[in-house]
């Protein structure tokens, strides 16, 4: 890079991945397969939490991914970088 050309610098914010109870129930019922593939997204939303895979939700302030037949559905927390993990569901049930 010659004297004049600046570089270019990216912050990568953290958020923190909270995991309510009765979500963490949920995706213990489910087979270890799929709870991987779960984890492995949810894993992803700490350094992107707005992925291109992602829908807001109509009527609350809330998120979904797909993950196969599943949905997560998660709420972003701004002020204190959290996003935390509501429920995992199976939309044929």
């Amino acid at each position: 890079m010659g004297a004049g050309s600046k570089r270019l610098e990216s912050r990568v914010i953290s958020y923190r991945i909270e995991v309510k109870a009765s979500a963490a129930k949920s995706l213990a019922t489910l087979p270890p397969k799929i709870q991987r593939r779960i984890q492995g997204v949810v894993a992803t939303l700490e350094s992107n939490p707005l992925p291109p895979a992602s829908t807001k939700l109509t009527g609350r302030d809330a998120y979904r991914i797909r993950v196969s037949d599943y949905r997560i559905i998660y709420s972003i927390h701004e002020n204190v970088l959290t996003v935390v993990v509501v429920e995992t569901r199976n939309p044929t049930i």
